[in-house]
């Protein structure tokens, strides 16, 4: 079988000769080979589901410098914990590089300079090998860890069939609803401490949800606490998410609906009087019409006139998607929802995301002082309203939801090859 593999480094010339190295392995392989901004750029697409192994290639300098471009690379990346194995390819390194690089999460270390296509491909063999033993390993941990914590987790009136997603607060389920006698999505909290002052995570989300009865927000079933942990339970989408619909590419019709409906359910939100403050794409599910639907009201918070309670003292929300004054922690309004539909819509031109960095700090501060990058020339017709969501200041953004809309039928009818949206079994 072909492995997938993809290269990375600065220098086009090696990029090619590991490229030409594979293919002599391997007639069939076609490997990515991307510059090290690029490999930043897409790393959220760059996991062990898409690659069995990626080449980076840096220069690791002399084994006396405390600094090489090498070390610094694999020091940031190893905060990456879904990468797949790193075989570094070095230029000018020895044996305390390799040593070095090994420490900080490489799975091999290539000389650059005694590479040859056999050693390459022995290599390349050993550490599929290893990596896929070690995920085999995983994955039958997992499951026996998921079938304890399965049985344990006990709902009244809802059977557990498998885990959905987690997160630090929360663990989200497929269940079978002997109410409604259909499948829900059913998010389970951590469980609280008898006595804790804390306040219940799930009821301002099922409160701020249960006032919006609209198609375009996600349909909200039941609450409650069962053995001191809160429950939600929720429309299930088989179709899945807009981030997972992002791994493939997407026509600019298909771009632009998506944006309407998106609006038209920020439209709902915003005239219920609340900020959403977490759009993203895991957070706009899709239907098998095409259509939209928000979920993920945890941080919704009420617009005040009298008080500035969208302020708070520890940021949250995902950095890819938050507006300047959100990064700095300043009052929001509606149109800091509408600077992060801007970031989606982007995403979904381009296929890729405005702001990238290493490090969450540096990612936020491009959203408040980076020079957002200018569409392709073939996408020029959508600088304008881009440039209008995801300007810096908000007086400089649409005003509201409807301004944006009329901006929308003003663009060039881009009419979606395939909007509706493929749904799993």
């Amino acid at each position: 079988m072909t492995p997938r593999i993809l290269i990375a480094g600065n220098d086009g010339q090696q990029r090619q000769w590991l490229r030409h190295h594979l293919q002599s392995l391997w007639p069939e392989a076609d490997p990515p080979c991307l510059d090290l901004q690029q490999f930043v750029q897409r790393l959220d697409t760059i996991t062990p589901r898409t690659y069995d192994a990626a080449l980076l290639c840096a220069w690791f300098g002399d084994s006396r410098q405390k600094h090489s471009e090498g070390a610094e690379w694999l020091r940031e990346l190893r905060r990456e914990r879904s990468l797949p194995p790193l075989i570094v390819i070095a230029a000018h390194g020895n044996e305390l590089s390799a040593v070095r690089a090994i420490r900080l999460g490489a799975a091999e270390y290539l000389p650059r300079d005694l590479l040859d296509a056999q050693q390459l491909g022995r290599t390349l063999r050993k550490v599929i090998h290893a990596s896929r033993r070690r995920a085999r390993r995983r994955a039958i941990a997992g499951a026996l860890l998921h079938q304890r914590p399965a049985a344990a987790l006990e709902v009244p009136n809802y059977t557990l069939l498998r885990e959905l997603g987690r997160s630090a607060r929360a663990r989200v389920w497929l269940a079978e609803s002997a109410t409604l006698r259909r499948p829900v999505a059913l998010k389970i909290g951590q469980p609280q401490a008898k006595g804790s002052a804390e306040q219940p995570q799930f009821a301002h989300e099922y409160k701020a949800i249960a006032a919006l009865r609209d198609p375009a927000i996600v349909d909200i079933y039941d609450y409650g606490v069962h053995d001191g942990r809160e429950y939600l339970a929720m429309e299930y989408f088989p179709c899945g998410d807009l981030k997972q619909r992002l791994l493939q590419p997407m026509d600019c019709g298909t771009a632009v609906s998506y944006v309407r409906h998106i609006a038209r359910a920020l439209r709902v939100v915003h005239g219920a009087g609340l900020l959403h403050r977490d759009l993203k794409p895991p957070n706009i599910m899709l239907r098998p019409d095409g259509t939209t639907v928000l979920i993920d009201f945890g941080l919704a918070k009420h617009v005040d006139s009298n008080t500035s309670n969208t302020a708070i003292g520890v940021l949250r929300g995902s950095p890819y998607y938050m507006s300047p004054e959100q990064v700095q922690g300043r009052t929001l309004d509606a149109r800091s929802d509408l600077y992060a539909l801007g970031v989606v819509f982007f995403e979904m031109l381009t296929g890729r995301k405005p702001y990238t960095a290493l490090t969450a700090i540096e990612l936020m501060q491009q959203h408040v002082s980076g020079e957002r990058p200018a569409l392709p020339a073939e996408l020029a017709a959508f600088e304008r309203v881009i440039a209008r969501l995801m300007a810096r200041g908000r007086d400089d953004r649409y005003a509201d939801v409807d301004a944006l809309l009329a901006a929308l039928d003003e663009l060039p009818a881009t009419a979606p090859r395939a909007a509706a949206a493929t749904c799993a079994a």
